[in-house]
Protein backbone atom coordinates (compact mmCIF):
# COMPACT_ATOMS: atom_id res chain seq x y z
CA UNK A 1 0.00 0.00 0.00
CA UNK A 2 1.75 3.76 -1.17
CA UNK A 3 0.28 6.79 0.48
CA UNK A 4 0.80 9.81 -0.62
CA UNK A 5 -0.01 13.39 -1.83
CA UNK A 6 -0.69 15.38 -4.53
CA UNK A 7 -1.71 19.06 -6.08
CA UNK A 8 -4.97 19.02 -7.05
CA UNK A 9 -5.90 20.37 -10.20
CA UNK A 10 -9.00 21.44 -12.43
CA UNK A 11 -9.60 17.77 -12.99
CA UNK A 12 -9.97 16.87 -9.48
CA UNK A 13 -12.72 19.19 -8.94
CA UNK A 14 -15.55 16.96 -8.04
CA UNK A 15 -13.38 14.54 -6.19
CA UNK A 16 -12.02 17.76 -4.27
CA UNK A 17 -16.09 18.62 -3.89
CA UNK A 18 -16.92 15.30 -2.70
CA UNK A 19 -14.58 15.01 -0.15
CA UNK A 20 -14.69 18.69 1.44
CA UNK A 21 -18.72 17.68 1.46
CA UNK A 22 -17.81 14.50 3.89
CA UNK A 23 -15.47 16.90 5.83
CA UNK A 24 -18.47 19.26 6.45
CA UNK A 25 -20.77 16.17 7.59
CA UNK A 26 -17.89 14.80 9.63
CA UNK A 27 -18.33 18.02 11.32
CA UNK A 28 -21.60 18.43 11.53
CA UNK A 29 -22.24 17.26 15.15
CA UNK A 30 -19.08 18.63 16.70
CA UNK A 31 -19.85 21.34 19.38
CA UNK A 32 -19.24 24.76 17.78
CA UNK A 33 -19.78 23.16 14.07
CA UNK A 34 -22.95 25.23 13.22
CA UNK A 35 -20.96 28.43 13.78
CA UNK A 36 -17.96 27.20 11.95
CA UNK A 37 -20.03 25.87 8.90
CA UNK A 38 -21.49 29.26 8.56
CA UNK A 39 -18.63 31.40 9.18
CA UNK A 40 -15.83 30.07 8.09
CA UNK A 41 -16.74 26.93 5.59
CA UNK A 42 -16.90 27.41 2.07
CA UNK A 43 -20.06 28.55 0.55
CA UNK A 44 -21.55 26.85 -2.55
CA UNK A 45 -21.51 26.80 -5.44
CA UNK A 46 -18.72 24.14 -4.25
CA UNK A 47 -17.76 23.35 -7.71
CA UNK A 48 -16.96 26.94 -8.84
CA UNK A 49 -15.26 27.83 -5.35
CA UNK A 50 -13.12 24.57 -5.82
CA UNK A 51 -12.20 26.16 -9.21
CA UNK A 52 -10.74 29.35 -7.40
CA UNK A 53 -9.09 27.45 -5.10
CA UNK A 54 -6.77 25.05 -7.65
CA UNK A 55 -6.13 28.09 -9.70
CA UNK A 56 -5.16 30.61 -6.79
CA UNK A 57 -0.97 30.60 -6.45
CA UNK A 58 -1.85 31.55 -2.52
CA UNK A 59 -3.98 29.22 -2.20
CA UNK A 60 -3.67 25.17 -1.43
CA UNK A 61 -5.72 22.30 -2.60
CA UNK A 62 -4.09 18.81 -2.34
CA UNK A 63 -5.49 15.46 -2.26
CA UNK A 64 -3.97 12.52 -0.14
CA UNK A 65 -3.38 9.25 -1.52
CA UNK A 66 -4.06 5.54 -1.15
CA UNK A 67 -2.97 3.71 -3.62
CA UNK A 68 -3.11 6.80 -6.79
CA UNK A 69 -7.06 6.89 -5.34
CA UNK A 70 -8.34 9.92 -3.21
CA UNK A 71 -9.21 9.18 0.46
CA UNK A 72 -8.50 12.86 2.01
CA UNK A 73 -7.78 16.27 1.15
CA UNK A 74 -6.19 19.99 2.78
CA UNK A 75 -7.31 23.10 1.81
CA UNK A 76 -5.24 26.32 2.52
CA UNK A 77 -4.66 29.81 2.19
CA UNK A 78 -1.74 32.39 2.87
CA UNK A 79 -3.04 35.55 4.65
CA UNK A 80 -0.92 38.87 5.20
CA UNK A 81 -0.30 39.74 8.68
CA UNK A 82 0.13 43.55 9.75
CA UNK A 83 4.17 43.59 9.95
CA UNK A 84 3.32 42.34 5.87
CA UNK A 85 4.79 38.56 7.39
CA UNK A 86 2.86 35.95 5.99
CA UNK A 87 0.17 33.08 7.88
CA UNK A 88 -0.78 30.11 6.65
CA UNK A 89 -4.07 29.07 7.32
CA UNK A 90 -5.27 25.45 6.95
CA UNK A 91 -9.19 25.62 5.81
CA UNK A 92 -9.63 21.86 5.57
CA UNK A 93 -7.58 19.17 6.85
CA UNK A 94 -9.97 16.04 6.54
CA UNK A 95 -9.61 12.16 5.76
CA UNK A 96 -12.10 9.23 4.82
CA UNK A 97 -12.26 7.31 8.44
CA UNK A 98 -11.55 3.72 6.46
CA UNK A 99 -8.03 5.64 5.46
CA UNK A 100 -7.41 6.80 8.92
CA UNK A 101 -4.49 5.51 10.89
CA UNK A 102 -2.19 4.48 7.98
CA UNK A 103 -0.61 8.30 7.56
CA UNK A 104 -2.31 9.84 4.46
CA UNK A 105 -3.20 12.78 7.40
CA UNK A 106 0.66 12.46 8.21
CA UNK A 107 1.13 12.79 4.24
CA UNK A 108 -1.16 15.81 3.89
CA UNK A 109 0.60 17.59 7.09
CA UNK A 110 3.62 17.54 5.65
CA UNK A 111 2.93 18.82 2.28
CA UNK A 112 1.25 21.63 3.91
CA UNK A 113 4.16 22.23 6.45
CA UNK A 114 6.22 21.93 2.92
CA UNK A 115 3.57 24.60 0.85
CA UNK A 116 3.45 26.93 3.75
CA UNK A 117 7.94 26.70 3.69
CA UNK A 118 7.54 27.76 0.30
CA UNK A 119 5.46 30.61 0.63
CA UNK A 120 7.32 31.83 3.89
CA UNK A 121 4.83 31.74 6.13
CA UNK A 122 5.64 32.58 10.12
CA UNK A 123 3.47 30.07 10.85
CA UNK A 124 0.31 27.91 10.12
CA UNK A 125 -3.27 28.15 11.95
CA UNK A 126 -5.47 24.85 11.59
CA UNK A 127 -8.79 24.74 13.53
CA UNK A 128 -9.89 21.77 15.59
CA UNK A 129 -13.77 22.11 16.93
CA UNK A 130 -14.27 21.93 20.63
CA UNK A 131 -14.60 17.72 21.44
CA UNK A 132 -12.62 16.60 18.20
CA UNK A 133 -9.49 15.25 21.12
CA UNK A 134 -8.47 12.55 18.08
CA UNK A 135 -7.57 15.78 15.50
CA UNK A 136 -6.41 17.87 18.89
CA UNK A 137 -3.83 14.92 19.78
CA UNK A 138 -3.01 14.56 15.53
CA UNK A 139 -2.34 17.92 15.39
CA UNK A 140 -0.22 18.19 18.96
CA UNK A 141 1.45 14.94 18.18
CA UNK A 142 3.00 16.91 15.15
CA UNK A 143 3.97 19.88 17.28
CA UNK A 144 1.29 22.17 16.94
CA UNK A 145 -0.28 24.17 20.31
CA UNK A 146 -3.26 26.00 20.69
CA UNK A 147 -2.53 29.89 20.32
CA UNK A 148 -6.54 31.13 20.57
CA UNK A 149 -9.40 29.96 22.01
CA UNK A 150 -12.78 31.97 20.60
CA UNK A 151 -15.71 31.65 23.35
CA UNK A 152 -19.36 31.53 21.96
CA UNK A 153 -22.55 32.49 23.22
CA UNK A 154 -25.80 31.47 21.59
CA UNK A 155 -28.77 33.93 21.54
CA UNK A 156 -31.67 33.00 21.24
CA UNK A 157 -33.70 34.87 17.78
Amino acid sequence: MSVGTRVATTGDLQELVELYRRFRQDIADERGAAVHLLKEALAEPLESVMGTVVQDDNRLAILGLVDEVPVGMALGRTEELADTSRLAVVEALYVDPPAREVGVGESLLATVLEWASLKQAIGIDIEVLPGMREAKNFLEGSGFAARLLVMHKRLSR
